[in-house]
């Protein structure tokens, strides 16, 4: 699993797109963010598309506006907000804002700790990592390999000197421990593994 201190911080690479116009740092923050604010959206917006499009908005200002942004700016809460609003504006011009305050209220997500609690898929990760210490050796190695770096079976099975069929065992006992050591985040946790409920 890649060391994410090893990564700028979402501070720095905001600071970075405004001072530097840097398209690559842009891309950096799309990328780590772009999956956990679509999630963050669901909590008030239901279509999926709606929630691409209001996270694809959030990105395309800051890029936009990104000579306005003070320098000193949160990017976490900046995000957060920024998807926040645009949602709740979409509520509006749709006429659920009521419907969403009530349903807020009465289920709020199991891993929401706070109304703007915002789980980053770096932060998904760590839990990931104390989850795969618990693992034995061999099952962690073929589950990194297949699900982390993308492997093929066979590759695995060739590097690890043993069978296909043991690397699937392997496998498939690590994925069953992450669900159920992690169970409240599995839709979080999803957007990194795609695991199946």
């Amino acid at each position: 699993m890649k060391n994410t201190n090893l990564l700028p911080d979402a501070d720095y690479l905001l600071w970075s797109i405004s001072e530097n116009d840097d398209e690559a740092a842009y891309r950096s923050l799309f990328e780590r963010y772009y999956a956990a604010l679509c999630l963050f959206a669901k909590r008030y917006v239901a279509d999926k598309s709606a929630r691409e499009d209001i996270v694809q908005d959030v990105f395309f200002h800051i890029w936009e506006r990104r000579k306005q942004l003070p320098p000193t700016t949160s990017a976490k809460n900046y995000l957060i907000t920024a998807v926040k609003n645009l949602s709740l504006n979409y509520l509006r011009k749709q006429g659920y804002i009521q419907e969403y305050q009530d349903k807020a209220i009465c289920s709020p997500p199991l891993y929401a700790k706070e109304a703007d609690d915002l789980y980053t898929l770096n932060e998904l990760e760590d839990l990931l990592e104390n989850t795969l210490a618990k693992l034995p050796p061999e099952y962690r190695m073929a589950f990194e390999m297949s699900r982390m770096e993308q492997r093929g079976m066979d590759e695995i099975a060739k590097s690890m000197g043993v069978s296909v069929r043991t690397v699937e065992r392997y496998r498939n006992k690590a994925l069953d421990l992450i669900k159920k050591e992690l169970k409240d985040y599995l839709p979080l946790l999803s957007l990194l593994l795609q695991i199946q409920n």
